[in-house]
């Protein structure tokens, strides 16, 4: 019996074993498929996200392609539009005497030679489409140089119709009338110039005006800049570059044209007119006219002696020299018909000379202040002596003032550009930088503005 119960226990031992394995079975089964189940969420969730990041995707993908096609259009709707601008000073460039001389077909000539030769300059850039030519100049006042310097005889309309000509040939090609004044194409010219520098159609600028001093400091705004330099090409004709630009050019492209536009400056006939560099004579106050005894001596006296009254019923304007009560009145000088004149300067000869050919700065030397600070093209340094300014006032007037419509109408007592020709009678008419208004009949001055 013992035997019995000694195998029986041995089984029962056995059967506890067993069912202990089988639930680690049950248990490790249990817990692979919470395991399987648990991976199961994340898959899904994974799924989800990439299902998300798959949709996002692809409209990412297909905005990204409807933008690339809107930019594609814009780019082709904007290549339809791209141009080269060509701006010619045609004062200070003037073309070929014999295509001038031919008249209308001489024009016709001018402008299909002058857009050959900028379509062959922009071999290299075929992203233009068009020309864009501007021709400015007073177109008076270079018809009659054109007559004084014997290309073209009195009373000959040949310009007249070399500009019909050259506006009929294409329609993209103007050459327009500035107005009366060599400043009045220069003004023309650098508006268009900035424009189209602005302007992102524009892919090139043609630039000619290289004879002229006067723009040296619109060029020189961009020197610094490769980008905008890229994009502007000087023209030569003939005639070299003047000194300012000269020192510059060597940071743009140049092109030569020189089989269109004139091999040099055009000049009329002397007439015993003093050179240009030779000071105007520093003229005696002149005597009393019959009509009256006023003069540029008691005139001007009576004006630098006006006294500001303690009231200040006297004052100068903004932005000219303060006038302390009791110093000096700013004030203007006028003849019978209202026209600015300039009474005769005191001056050393010897002054003039040293400052000859001195690229001298009058807003600094003459003001007292210079708006372009250390980028300015002229001399600062040291100030000049009371004396020295006197003989710097003598180069200023040589400029005509700027002052709208003419400068004879100018009220600016800080003005130290000249409001009539220095050279009077004697001047060269036709080749004169001043207007025909600011050759005066009359230079008695009969009455002074007093700036209030």
């Amino acid at each position: 019996m013992s035997g019995i119960q000694g195998k029986l226990k041995g089984l029962e031992a056995d059967w506890d074993i067993c069912n202990k394995e089988d639930d680690r079975k049950k248990n490790l089964i249990k817990n692979l498929f919470a395991f399987i189940k648990e991976q199961e969420n994340k898959i899904e969730e994974i799924e989800s996200e990439l299902l998300d990041k798959k949709t996002a995707n692809k409209a990412y993908h297909k905005e990204k392609n409807e933008a690339k096609a809107q930019i594609e259009a814009l780019q082709r709707e904007r290549d339809r539009h791209l141009f080269a601008a060509v701006l010619i000073d045609g004062d200070c460039m003037p073309f070929k005497d014999g295509l001038v001389q031919e008249g209308m077909n001489g024009g016709r000539k001018a402008a299909s030679l002058l857009k050959q030769a900028v379509e062959e300059a922009l071999k290299s850039n075929a992203a233009h489409r068009h020309v864009v030519i501007r021709v400015y100049s007073n177109v008076k006042g270079l018809a009659k140089t054109y007559k004084g310097a014997d290309v073209l005889s009195e009373g000959s309309t040949s310009f007249d119709e070399f500009i019909r000509g050259f506006n009929m040939s294409d329609p993209m090609c103007d050459y327009i009338d500035s107005g009366n004044g060599k400043e009045c194409a220069d003004v023309k010219i650098k508006a268009n110039f900035e424009h189209y520098l602005n302007d992102v159609h524009c892919v090139q600028i043609f630039f000619g005006g290289t004879a002229d001093n006067g723009y040296a400091r619109l060029l020189g705004l961009h020197v610094e800049d490769e980008t905008r330099c890229g994009r502007i090409t000087l023209i030569e004709g003939g005639i070299p570059f003047a000194r300012e630009l000269e020192e510059i050019k060597d940071k743009f492209r140049i092109v030569n044209f020189e089989d269109i536009f004139r091999a040099s400056k055009l000049e009329a006939p002397k007439r015993n007119v003093p050179p240009r560099n030779s000071p105007p004579p520093a003229a005696a106050s002149p005597s009393p006219s019959p009509s009256t005894s006023v003069n540029y001596a008691s005139v001007a006296e009576t004006a630098q002696r006006a006294p500001v009254s303690p009231a200040g019923s006297t004052r100068a304007v903004a932005g000219s020299p303060k006038f302390a009560t009791g110093s000096m009145v700013p004030t203007v000088l006028k003849n019978a018909r209202g026209q600015r004149v300039d009474p005769p300067l005191k001056y050393e000869k010897q002054d003039y000379i040293d400052l000859r050919g001195r690229k001298m700065c009058n807003n600094f030397h003459l003001l007292g202040n210079c708006p372009y600070g250390d980028s300015c093209f002229h001399e600062h340094g040291k100030t000049l002596s009371a004396k020295q300014k006197q003989a710097l006032r003598v180069f200023a007037r040589q400029s005509p003032c700027k002052t709208v419509l003419s400068g004879v109408s100018c009220d600016d007592p800080d003005c130290y550009s000249g409001h009539q020709c220095p050279y009077g009678d004697r001047c060269d008419f036709d080749n004169c930088r001043f207007t025909d208004e600011m050759h005066l009949e009359d230079t008695t001055p009969v009455k002074t503005l007093t700036v209030r």
